[in-house]
């Protein structure tokens, strides 16, 4: 005898039902997509105290110790390390990186390419700096200079070129006063070709020493700084004083480096040799990145 359930004739589903079960479909496809799109990139982490930049752009005169900030209109040649090349369009200086490495320090929370937001005021606060009409005017004069600033750099050996505005874009919206800024996916090659972190307090600390900025992120470059004469890190600081007046800037330099910790030890020789000791950095804590949604 047949079973009742074999015979029985299927219900069919309500028009209520299948419009339900094509979102459901629709939906599982999104999701789908969701999970074979490849990880966006993401620069390295650092944690919140630090700061973090691309090796390249630390090792020679791009971020000089002028407290000039002129255009040059032209791209010019700048001092630099042997095996590369390094030209620009803006004479940038300490207080430019200041401002790039906190722009960079909030991209590492986006994948690269997407709108990083902020406000202004917040900014000024977190560089600990005055927060009225001027000062807004100031940043946004900043940032422009960041997107207008074209860098070229030259890898000698490989034969390779990196040639890019420092910031790719940026906005602001008068009404919520709230700005946005993108970076290149090309600055992640610069990462790639190393990087170096150093603390945000102890630079801080160092206020408008120029020459103490600069050599915290030179030799935050180097895991181990070998000994330099002091006419070399006068070319590659973009120094413009005479090498006696230079050297007296460098005693004190270093001097503020040790004293904010950066350098536990530094001494200058007889024939000008500059040799440093630095102080161990404490292990970073790991952070499981989670990548932010581009905006």
């Amino acid at each position: 005898m047949a079973n009742s359930k074999d015979t029985a004739p299927k219900r069919k589903r309500t028009y209520e039902e299948n419009i339900e079960l094509a979102k459901t479909r629709v939906s599982a496809k999104k999701e789908a997509k969701k999970t074979d799109k490849e990880p966006q990139a993401m620069l390295p982490w650092w944690e919140e105290g630090a700061r973090r930049a691309p090796n390249l752009l630390l090792r020679n005169a791009l971020f000089g110790i002028s407290k000039d900030r002129e255009s040059y209109g032209e791209m010019r040649l700048l001092a630099s390390l042997e095996g590369h090349t390094v030209k620009s369009n803006e004479q940038l200086n300490q207080y430019d990186l200041d401002n790039l490495e906190m722009l960079l320090h909030l991209q590492r929370e986006h994948a690269i390419g997407a709108r990083v937001l902020f406000s202004g005021h917040s900014f000024l606060k977190a560089m600990g700096r005055s927060k009225g009409g001027g000062d807004h005017k100031q940043l946004h004069h900043d940032l422009t200079r960041l997107v207008r600033a074209t860098v070229e750099i030259r890898w000698l050996n490989e034969r390779k070129s990196y040639t890019e505005s420092l910031v790719a874009s940026f906005g602001r919206d008068e009404k919520t006063e709230m700005y946005s800024v993108r970076f290149s996916e090309e600055m992640l090659q610069l990462y790639e070709a190393g990087s170096a972190q150093f603390c945000w307090e102890q630079r801080k600390k160092l206020g408008k020493n120029n020459l103490a900025k600069w050599l915290q992120v030179f030799y935050a470059s180097h895991d181990a700084p070998f000994a330099m004469k002091a006419q070399t890190l006068r070319e590659q600081s973009g120094a413009t004083s005479k090498i006696f007046e230079f050297r007296r800037m460098l005693r004190t330099a270093l001097a503020k480096l040790q004293a904010v910790g950066f350098l536990s030890s530094w001494a200058i020789s007889e024939d000008d040799l500059v040799t440093v000791k630095k102080t161990p950095r404490p292990a970073s804590k790991k952070k499981q990145k989670a990548v932010a949604p581009a905006v």
